[in-house]
């Protein structure tokens, strides 16, 4: 018994005197959970998302409808045949230039079968720009709704839509109408604004063009486009209000936030607006049973009726045959008094206002499988990174391969670039195996394979240069490990790979930003899942740059004064 308390004694005394090994037993479940902590501690916070309102008035500017007309030629002979002036132009600036000088109410863009682009133009009476209007959201497929010519040019050309029509803002039917809930009377934007208070975090947009290249750069996680007439379709029992989300769905967690959250409150707003609707029409219907107003016409109640009917039956009470035909009346009246009800209950439950258009920042629909790879390969990265820029390093002080090094004529920095190059390589090829399995093999999707090799070379270089600086504070390969192990497990909490940065406390994004990880994930996830082009990242992979420089360059530092 008492040589095992003496192991253990010893064991102890190891075990407080070996910095390293105290630190990973007692102080690092500590620093993990603050890092944790401290990523969560916002959870709740609202979501930033974009506003694109369509449905407010618009003394200047345009308003330009979308969509798949099925026969473009015959639309151009519609606002032909309907137009009091019609005029053909040459080009797009020319027919622009005549719109904004108000010399036509409407513009009319078609695709042409060869490929090409016709523009005309009409001037219109209002009544009759109305009705086309009408026909127009009827017959035409895929309706979108942009603030201005170029967003309406650039679906045409990227084959969204075959026709377009632009109307002066204020030209537009059922624009900036309000809607009367919980006593107070709301437009579009202050609907959206008031409902989600407490989940959004909103910014206002000019145009959906704006927006989504705020989405992207990820200063916001989604953005909503109110449609013109959104109100006016809202309060209109018969008809379902569209509202376009567009979110980021590379990161998976990000998008689930953002939609959970808008669908979150777009249900308030429907609850709110079925019963105010609900209210208008099951008023009207039980006059029907009690009797009054229905609508502009006095009607006698159907239970006035039924009474009238029993005190007639009671008087023919002799006369069985005209008493029977008296109440199968008062049974016809019981009958439909009940139907009615019915019918007030099931508008109740079935009315469904607001129906939610949510679409992928990437023009696709994205799996899962589609949005972890980038993450995936990131944190490949960074582990195999730093770990082989550690051990390399500390793997030849314990060979004693650098004291034989000084006696030969090599430079000072031909240690660590040699040590580079082939640490380089082993992160590069295992990156580009893992991404060409994951396209090839999986299917998963990649928009720009060649920027994402781009930009796991230069990951590659921040994460050598931090196993390089590791390698300066071990001795002994076990030792460059736990330290590898000790570094970068906090920064996958820390860099967006699992938590939404958005999502983050401000001090928490601020550390996240002067890690190079974090924009090695938003560079793959743009090049790969939003069709990012060089220009969009440049500035993304410019950093990355910087900070492998300056990694490798305090790493080599390090290293040289370890060993002298």
């Amino acid at each position: 018994m008492r040589g095992w308390r003496s192991l253990l004694a010893k064991d102890w005394k190891m075990v407080v005197r070996n910095r390293i090994l105290l630190g990973v037993l007692i102080i690092y479940p500590f620093l993990i959970m603050g890092v944790i902590g401290a990523a969560f501690q916002e959870t709740g916070r609202p979501v930033p998302v974009g506003l694109v309102n369509l449905d407010e008035a618009r003394e200047a500017g345009s308003l330009w409808i979308c969509g798949e007309s099925g026969s473009p030629a015959g639309w151009r002979r519609t606002l032909q045949r309907r137009a009091e002036d019609f005029v053909a132009y040459a080009s797009g600036e020319e027919a622009l230039a005549a719109f904004e000088r108000g010399e036509v109410d409407a513009l009319l863009l078609v695709a042409e079968s060869s490929g090409g682009e016709e523009w005309c133009g009409a001037r219109i009476a209002n009544d009759r720009l109305e009705a086309m209007v009408g026909d127009l959201e009827d017959g035409w497929r895929g309706l979108r709704y942009y603030a201005t010519a170029g967003e309406a040019e650039s679906s045409l050309r990227d084959g969204e839509c075959d026709a377009a029509l632009g109307l002066l803002g204020k030209a537009y039917p059922y624009l900036a109408e309000t809607i009367w809930l919980e006593g107070e009377n709301y437009d579009a934007a202050r609907l959206l604004r008031d409902f989600s208070r407490d989940v959004m975090e909103i910014s206002d947009y000019a145009s959906e063009k704006e927006a989504l290249a705020d989405l992207r750069s990820g200063r916001l996680d989604a953005v909503i486009v109110i449609p013109p007439g959104f109100i006016s379709r809202l309060k209109t029992l018969e008809e379902v209000a569209g509202v376009k989300v567009v979110i980021d769905q590379s990161n998976l967690v990000k998008a689930e936030f953002a939609e959970t959250g808008i669908r979150g409150f777009l249900s308030r707003v429907s609850e709110r607006v079925v019963e105010e609707k609900m209210r208008a029409v099951v008023a009207g219907l039980y006059v029907l049973v009690t009797g009054g107003d229905f609508f502009g016409t006095q009607v006698v109640g159907l239970q006035e009726i039924g009474d009238n009917l029993r005190s007639i039956r009671d008087a023919v009470a002799d006369r069985p045959e005209l008493a029977g035909l008296v109440e199968q009346g008062i049974e016809l009246a019981e009958t439909v008094v009940a139907d009615i009800e019915d019918a007030a209950a099931y508008l109740r439950g079935t009315a469904l206002p607001v129906d939610l258009e949510v679409t992928s920042v990437a023009g696709r629909s994205l799996a899962a499988k589609d949005a972890v790879v980038p993450s995936l390969v990131a944190l490949s990265m960074l582990w195999t990174g730093v770990l082989c820029g550690a051990i390399l390093m500390v793997l030849e002080d314990e060979e004693g391969m650098r004291v034989r090094l000084r006696l030969t004529r090599m430079g000072p920095f031909a240690l660590v670039g040699s040590k580079l190059l082939l640490a380089g390589a082993i992160v590069f090829l295992q990156s580009v195996v893992m991404l060409f399995l994951a396209v090839a093999a999986f299917g998963a999707f990649a928009s720009s394979m060649h920027l994402a090799l781009l930009t796991t070379a230069l990951t590659a270089l921040s994460c050598i240069g931090i196993g390089l600086v590791l390698a300066a504070f071990a001795r002994q390969v076990a030792g460059a490990v736990i330290l590898s192990v000790l570094v970068t497990f906090p920064l996958i909490f820390m860099t967006g790979a699992v938590f939404p940065l958005s999502q983050m406390p401000h001090f928490m994004r601020v550390i996240a930003h002067a890690i190079p990880l974090t924009y090695a994930l938003e560079a793959l996830s743009g090049v790969m899942l939003r069709g990012e082009s060089l220009a969009d990242v440049a500035w993304r992979l410019a950093v990355l740059l910087g900070f492998g420089v300056a990694l490798l360059g305090l790493g080599s530092a390090l290293v040289r004064r370890k060993s002298r």
